[in-house]
């Protein structure tokens, strides 16, 4: 048997067991009971506190969200000789450093600052330019986990410039590079992405700080992390692990799931204003089927838990228009309304999508109605981006298609 300690906001909450059948089990300390109380769920919404001992589906899908998927998770798993799949030993080596405020140490290892390596000019284009390897320089080991597919890399930023975080040092910003892959369906992703981020900031809604920049000549979008704040750890979890979903199964099904109901449902109760929350749910929803964003999967939407356990939304994060790039990128992630499909989805299915979740009918249709006419507006204000297929059009006429109906 193998244990982790678990820690929240640099405090110790509980220990994570590996047990001999590989399993994992979760037992949360006296002082986090003390604090948060019975049913409290400040480190997942899929997993409220209590005093027995936590295992299943829910345990092991949240920790297992919270590592790379896909190439990225199997290059590490063979730099550190580990079993495909045995997301325990790879949170032992680089859960110090994961999405949100929650770490894991092994030992007597406590959380700490942890350590940041100045990097030159030179070693960050080295890092950016060879992605997703990541062969050790100078003794820079990867030490900080990130979810997703995509290849990427976590840094500080300094005042000193780029700096190598490990030990359980925190990352300020990711670097996505434009992929490299001949196979790529969408060309030019990350100059869509960035388009589309600056698109919902000019539109009102909140979203993740980027720009674009280029190393060794392979051109990037580096992102500010909006869980990184004044020196802190802010805590969220993506839909996937509020839900208790595997990461394969991002995508919602169109079998009748209702996935956002769900999400809503256990949610809401835990904000400080429910309205606001369902609002703020809708108006995410209603930017992505309106620009045509079929990545919208459960772990491209996060909720942020305040250290006082209340949830918000955070800032939209991983957006862009795909599917006016390539049609058959039609899937919206998540059904609306029973509809999964982009082409199809109406103004109303938006605000009966929201009705069930609990959102009064005026409510709902004012906020998809406000979402899309500031979209629109926003469309034609920024132009497009420098891409070889220009999409500001696409969406401005999207936009104003849905807000037809509604007068």
């Amino acid at each position: 048997m193998s244990i982790l300690t678990v820690w929240l906001h640099g405090q110790v909450v509980g220990e994570l067991e590996q047990l001999r059948n590989a399993r994992l089990r979760l037992r949360f300390t006296e002082a986090a009971l003390s604090t948060y109380g019975f049913g409290a769920r400040p480190l997942s919404l899929s997993l409220a506190l209590t005093d027995k001992r936590v295992q299943g589906d829910a345990l092991e899908r949240f920790c297992d969200n919270l590592l790379p998927e896909g190439t990225v998770r199997a290059v590490l798993e063979r730099k550190h000789s580990i079993r495909p799949g045995d997301g325990f030993a790879l949170l032992a080596h680089i859960g110090r450093e994961c999405a949100g405020a929650i770490q894991f140490t092994s030992g007597d290892d406590t959380a700490g600052d942890g350590i940041l390596s100045p990097l030159t000019g030179e070693q960050v284009d080295e890092i950016v330019r060879d992605l997703p390897t990541h062969p050790a320089r100078d003794g820079l080991e990867v030490s900080a986990s990130l979810g997703g597919v995509q290849d990427k890399v976590l840094l500080t930023r300094t005042a000193e410039g780029w700096a190598w975080p490990s030990a359980g040092a925190m990352s300020t910003h990711l670097i996505k590079p434009e992929p490299t892959s001949t196979q790529v369906v969408v060309p030019q992703i990350i100059r869509y992405e960035h388009w589309a981020l600056r698109l919902a900031a000019n539109a009102g809604l909140r979203a993740a700080t980027a720009d674009l920049q280029t190393f060794a000549g392979r051109e990037a979008l580096v992102v500010e992390r909006f869980d990184r704040r004044d020196g802190r750890r802010s805590h969220q979890e993506d839909f996937t692990q509020a839900l208790g979903l595997a990461a394969r199964d991002k995508y919602e099904a169109s079998t009748g799931e209702r996935r956002l109901a769900a999400l809503a449902a256990l949610a809401a109760p835990e904000a400080l204003d429910p309205v606001a929350f369902l609002s703020d749910l809708l108006a995410q929803v209603t930017f992505n089927a309106a620009i045509g964003n079929g990545d919208a999967h459960s772990k491209n939407y996060s909720v942020h838990i305040s250290r006082s356990a209340n949830v918000s939304m955070t800032p939209l994060y991983d957006v862009a228009p795909v599917f006016l790039v390539a049609s058959r990128l039609r899937h919206a992630g998540h059904a609306v309304d029973q509809q999964v499909y982009l082409p199809y989805i109406t103004a109303d299915h938006l605000t009966a999508e929201a009705e069930v979740w609990g959102l009064s009918a005026e409510t709902a249709a004012g906020v998809v109605k406000d979402t899309l006419l500031a979209l629109a507006r926003s469309a034609e204000d920024l132009g497009d981006p420098d891409v070889d297929i220009p999409v500001a059009q696409a969406v401005t006429d999207r936009a104003l298609a849905l807000l037809e109906p509604m007068g």
